[in-house]
């Protein structure tokens, strides 16, 4: 039974994130256990009253000012959690997400309207941050991005969160007959989660899901995608369009005709 509830309170979670829904981030289902939970915009400073508060200190002609060449890791997170959450003035994540998948729509609709009937035409799609969200969990981590607390979150069914535009994107090229491929840097292990995630996400009839494997788990991002891609070319595949949120995504051998960079506030991975 509590299975079952669980199965059902994903499914809710992905129709929030469903088509439209853009306007902040998804409710985030609460984790047995206690575990921790990012601050509430309620509670919480803003990047903005942060600010305001150093600056009326530091006028204080009494107070000896530090240097600080680097900024406060504090109040980054802050103003990462309202960029992410939509607080505050520093714009919204899942705008200007839904903004560059609906780019990479205009411009597979250009493809589609000089597609030719026997061409084989593919997708690329990253996975994490590109096709699923792990917002619930970076969420949970208080914005931190620890691996190891990931990597055991994606073999959950709770990580089979699709991103919206990402998901209209994935049916309009399947529905003008594209393959797509999924290529993403986690390892072999998580195979059948990723597989499974991807298909209750809404991700069904893709022609392509590569992990790391063997050797390629000693390779940089760049190289193991282009390996990836240049598999997809040497099947006869044009690659019209790839779409991910780390540049390793993008760059390397067999690039895309397009390539589609989204926004990532959360880590960078080289």
């Amino acid at each position: 039974m509590k299975g079952k509830l669980r199965f059902l309170g994903l499914m809710l979670l992905a129709a929030q994130m469903g088509v439209g829904q853009i306007a902040g981030p998804p409710s985030c289902p609460v984790q047995p256990g206690g575990r921790p939970v990012s601050l509430t915009p309620a509670r919480r400073p803003t990047a903005e009253q942060i600010q305001q508060t150093a600056e009326k200190a530091a006028a204080d002609p009494t107070v000896i000012v530090a240097a600080e060449p680097i900024q406060n890791f504090g109040v980054e997170r802050y103003r990462l959690a309202d960029y992410a959450e939509c607080t505050g003035g520093g714009g919204c994540y899942w705008s200007d997400l839904d903004a560059q998948t609906r780019r990479a729509e205009t411009i597979l609709d250009r493809v589609l309207a000089l597609k030719r009937p026997s061409e084989k035409l593919a997708v690329v799609l990253d996975i994490d941050e590109t096709s699923l969200s792990g917002f619930c969990e970076i969420r949970r981590e208080d914005y931190g991005f620890l691996l190891m607390p990931m990597n055991h979150w994606m073999a959950t069914p709770e990580a089979a969160m699709p991103i919206p535009g990402t998901l209209r994107l994935f049916n309009k090229a399947r529905a003008a007959g594209i393959d797509v491929f999924f290529i993403t840097g986690r390892w072999d292990g998580l195979r059948d989660a990723t597989a499974s995630n991807l298909k209750l996400a809404g991700f069904e009839g893709w022609s392509g899901l590569a992990l790391r494997t063997g050797p390629q788990k000693q390779m940089s991002t760049v190289d193991y995608k282009g390996q990836e891609r240049q598999k997809i070319v040497d099947a006869g595949y044009r690659i019209v369009l790839n779409m991910g949120d780390q540049w390793s995504d993008l760059n390397g051998e067999a690039r895309a005709e397009t390539s589609v960079k989204l926004p990532n506030p959360f880590y960078y991975l080289p």
